[in-house]
């Protein structure tokens, strides 16, 4: 039966709009016509290993063989119209590598024709004998090899086009910069020679001459210009070598016969690229290493480089490779190399949640997300005999890398779900890599983050995924509003349902909290929560509220939806409970480093803040849905982030921005109300109601710790420039509502 969406993709003329063969195709192409009426074809071939035997209509088979030598003639002459192209190609590119991949690939190619051609013809003389005795016996096997010839033909023809298409881009865009980058030069007085070497004029002035600072200024603009120039070089050198290799992956080196499984593309080859330095791990050379990071660099948003690199390894050899790579080599004596494990770091980070998103395409399938949660549960051999229980977990090794990237929900909820729930069952599960001496605890540079003091923490993985949902605010609404999902150990699904309560889980003030974190040089655990991973809840909190990554400063503040209020509303029940002060800003209090989180989670809901403190008949603008909070919990939670500077400069700013909108539509909506003094003095009201508790708390905190402590508040408030425009930003949709009606 003849294959019909192989003919759509490789013949679409034949079919109209809605995908049907037309007439003309019909009467010029009997075996199409039959497959789509689903009548027997001209020849039905065997299945494989069904025996000799084939049914053919012989009218329709006098009319194939006399017209098989035609077709083998037409197959020579369209597989070799390309000849008159390639040669002017290879001479124009001499000198790069793509010259002489396009030379190889055009005879291997040209092999490859010629043996389809010949398939074609030996059809011919099969009708000659009347579809009897050795030739219909071989004559099935001849049908078949030319089909799937000619489909093979087609994948691989498409390849070369994709190849050459992607590295005519990326030299385009190379060119691109390289000429902006001399155009930069040129204006700051600079030249550039042939070579590329970027030159700076002499001193004219007696008083430049004298003046070393002229020199050193002259020198910069020269390095920088010459880094943009190298950038453009290297961009081009890197799709050089990245579209021979997948020229030669594309044509194979058969020359019998076309490759059904061509590479594809110059993203798909540097993605190939880019695995097997990563799979070099500790071994790879600190030149691989820069190569890997500039891959990565360039490629992470691009979803067929993504899928391709994560989807060709397993995900628990993709752990070990990245853990041995990372934790090779001491980063004090080579800063070239951590430097750049850093970069990778970042780039894995960011092609990680390009190939995880179900709205690119490609996209990794489910199931790799199911073997790496089973990666994630498990100890990872990084380095050579090392044993098992004293290795790191995958889940350690990946905290790290996913600290960068805004994370699809369907991919990281069930990671954090898993971590979470491990974590549950045993907190100190994570301790073993420090405490059973599999390795020096300080070369697992992926695992953990120095403080101030140089003190790495951590490797609690807990803290890491908490940053990943700060980074990815619709996965870490659903994270701590949804049902939650139960899984089994090894990361597989064991149920669904029931009430979330991450939240109280993870602000658990015990000794066995989800929180706990080791540290080096290694101490007394008490088990209970740790700084870094305390700030790592702030901002999945922060991200699950606002709709917003924890770090975005200048974003929009979107719409509240009916989730994200309702994760406000668990956080202010949380903390703005009668043991607020306790948990936030007592001694001893654990979650102290929530409060500047906490304060851009109040001054992005300052509607709702306001709305909870205002009488009950008040109206005021709210964006997105309401947010229903008790009174008395606004109050504490308000008078506590007082006494922290971030957290009341955070609060004040938003409380002024919103309430300078609210009197700013009063005033512009005179006639709206009868007596304006009273309607902007009932405007202003709810923000001097969180003004004077802010200022409760914050007095009692600058009267404690002195003048130094009123300095803070000063700087805190003078830096929030950005987070005032955030807030003014999302008080303009209500305005331009209040404006319409």
């Amino acid at each position: 039966m003849a294959d019909l969406e192989f003919e759509r993709r490789t013949n679409p003329w034949l079919f109209d709009s809605s995908g049907n063969l037309t007439d003309e195709a019909k009467k010029q192409f009997p075996d199409l016509a039959a497959a789509a009426a689903g009548t027997p074809a001209p020849v039905t071939l065997p299945p494989t290993g069904g025996g000799p035997s084939v049914k053919a209509n012989p009218g329709l088979i006098r009319q194939a063989g006399t017209n098989a030598a035609a077709l083998r003639e037409s197959v020579r002459t369209e597989c070799g119209q390309p000849a008159e192209h390639v040669t002017g190609a290879v001479a124009a590119l001499a000198g790069w590598n793509l010259s002489t991949a396009l030379n190889t690939a055009w005879s291997v190619w040209s092999g490859q024709a010629h043996t389809l051609g010949e398939a074609v013809g030996t059809i011919g003389p099969v009708q000659q004998s009347g579809w009897t005795g050795p030739s219909s016996e071989s004559a099935a096997d001849a049908l078949t090899r030319a089909r799937d010839q000619i489909r093979a033909a087609f994948e691989e023809a498409s390849a070369i086009a994709r190849t050459l298409r992607d590295a005519h881009d990326e030299f385009v865009a190379a060119r691109k910069d390289l000429r902006t980058a001399v155009q930069n030069a040129t204006e700051l007085g600079l030249t550039v020679d042939a070579r590329g070497n970027v030159h700076w004029p002499p001193a004219t002035d007696p008083a430049d001459r004298r003046d070393a600072d002229y020199a050193r200024a002259q020198q910069t603009n020269a390095q920088a210009s010459a880094q943009e120039i190298g950038k453009a070089l290297d961009r081009a050198t890197e799709a050089d070598s990245a579209a021979a290799l997948a020229l030669a992956m594309d044509t194979g080196n058969d020359t019998k016969s076309f490759n059904s499984t061509p590479l594809g593309s110059v993203a798909d080859a540097e993605a190939k690229q880019a695995a097997q330095i990563l799979s070099l791990g500790s071994a790879a050379s600190d030149t691989q290493l820069a190569q890997l990071q500039a891959l990565l660099q360039h490629h992470s948003g691009d979803p067929r480089f993504a899928s391709a690199f994560y989807g060709g390894q397993d995900p628990g050899t993709f752990l070990a490779s990245y853990g041995a790579l990372a934790q090779s080599g001491d980063f004090a004596d080579s800063p070239a190399r951590k430097a750049a494990v850093q970069g990778i770091q970042e780039g894995l980070g960011l092609t990680l949640a390009t190939a995880t998103d179900p709205g690119q395409q490609p996209h990794l399938p489910g199931d790799w997300a199911d073997r790496l949660r089973r990666a994630g549960s498990r100890h990872i051999q990084i380095a050579p005999g090392a044993a098992y229980d004293s290795s790191p977990y995958g889940y350690q090794i990946l905290g790290n890398i996913l600290r960068h990237g805004d994370y699809d929900a369907a991919f990281l909820k069930p990671i954090a779900e898993h971590v979470t729930q491990l974590t549950q069952e045993n907190p100190a599960r994570w301790d073993a890599v420090a405490t059973r001496g599999g390795a020096p605890f300080q070369d697992f540079w992926f695992t953990g983050t120095p403080d101030d003091k140089g003190n790495y923490h951590g490797f609690n993985p807990m803290g890491s995924v908490l940053d990943a949902l700060g980074h990815s605010p619709d996965a870490a609404t659903k994270f701590f509003t949804d049902p939650p999902t139960t899984y089994w150990p090894d990361g597989s699904v064991k149920g669904t349902g029931g009430t979330n309560t991450y939240l109280a889980l993870l602000t658990e003030t015990g000794e066995r909290s989800l929180l706990r974190d080791v540290s080096y040089p290694l101490g007394p655990n008490n088990g209970k929560a740790g700084p870094l991973q305390v700030e790592a809840l702030g901002h999945a909190l922060e991200a699950a509220a606002t709709g917003r990554a924890y770090d975005d400063e200048t974003g929009p503040l979107p719409p509240h939806s009916k989730e994200m209020a309702k994760a406000m509303q668990q956080a202010v029940g949380r903390f703005g409970g009668p043991d607020a002060s306790a948990l936030l800003y007592d001694e001893g209090s654990l979650f102290g480093g929530l409060q500047e989180s906490l304060g851009k989670m109040a001054g992005a809901y300052m509607g709702d803040v306001q709305t909870a403190l205002a009488p009950p008949s008040s109206e005021l603008p709210i964006n997105g849905e309401i947010a229903h909070f008790v009174k008395d919990d606004v109050q504490r939670l308000l008078v506590t982030l007082g006494h922290n500077p971030e957290g009341y400069a955070a609060v004040a700013t938003a409380q002024q921005a919103y309430t300078t909108a609210a009197i700013n539509d009063v005033l512009l909506h005179a006639s709206d109300h009868g007596d304006l003094t009273a309607a902007a003095l009932t405007a202003a009201a709810p923000g001097g109601t969180v003004a004077g508790l802010l200022s409760n708390g914050m007095v009692d905190e600058v009267f404690k710790q002195g003048k130094d402590n009123d300095e803070q508040y000063t700087s805190a408030i003078a830096n929030t420039r950005e987070w005032a425009g955030s807030i003014w930003g999302a008080t303009i949709p209500w305005q331009v509502t209040h404006e319409q009606k």
